[in-house]
């Protein structure tokens, strides 16, 4: 706006109400930028299939290059001082070496039948719970052969009868 004075001078009025300019402006592109980055590398990196067995502590698995994902149950863990049936221990691994040839190792038979039984408890509830078979066995590598085929033989004898070995994958 302009105002005249007396003399004719016209002076521009000082609008002091105008807002002082922002020192922070927010740079959308920018942003979008990183959180498209963001996305990209987590869809990248997310597993559908999600981690089906959990590996027992201090185990040293033998290598394989089988393709093969492993289902979800039971897990029996051979350890050099444990032999764990989902995470309990239930006798010590030296104890195993002491069973005669042929014989089922009974501590681990009754648990094996004491999780059969629940579980065919719970298939007469709901059929897609239904008591299927299958087990998981994760052995050391370093874990005497002897060992490990008694306690397949003991689960196979108990009717679990779909026995998966873990192993580690190599490229």
């Amino acid at each position: 706006m302009f105002q005249s004075y007396d003399d004719g001078e016209e002076v521009q009025q000082m609008n002091w109400r105008r807002k002082p300019p922002s020192s922070f402006q927010l740079k959308l592109t920018s942003l979008i930028d990183m959180f498209t980055i963001i996305l990209v590398f987590l869809l990248k990196n997310f597993s559908t299939e999600g981690e089906i067995i959990a590996m027992a502590e201090d185990l040293m698995l033998p290598e394989s290059t089988s393709k093969d994902k492993p289902t979800a149950a039971s897990i029996i863990a051979i350890n050099h001082n444990w032999i764990i049936l989902d995470g309990e221990q239930v006798l010590p691994t030296s104890d195993v070496m002491g069973v005669p040839p042929g014989q089922v190792i009974t501590i681990l038979a009754d648990a094996l039948v004491t999780r059969r039984t629940i579980a065919e408890g719970l298939g007469q509830v709901a059929e897609e719970m239904d008591f299927s078979g299958r087990i998981n066995i994760q052995a050391d590598k370093n874990i005497p052969y002897l060992i490990v085929k008694k306690v397949i033989e003991t689960c196979g004898s108990n009717g679990y009868n779909e026995i998966m070995l873990a192993v580690s994958e190599t490229e």
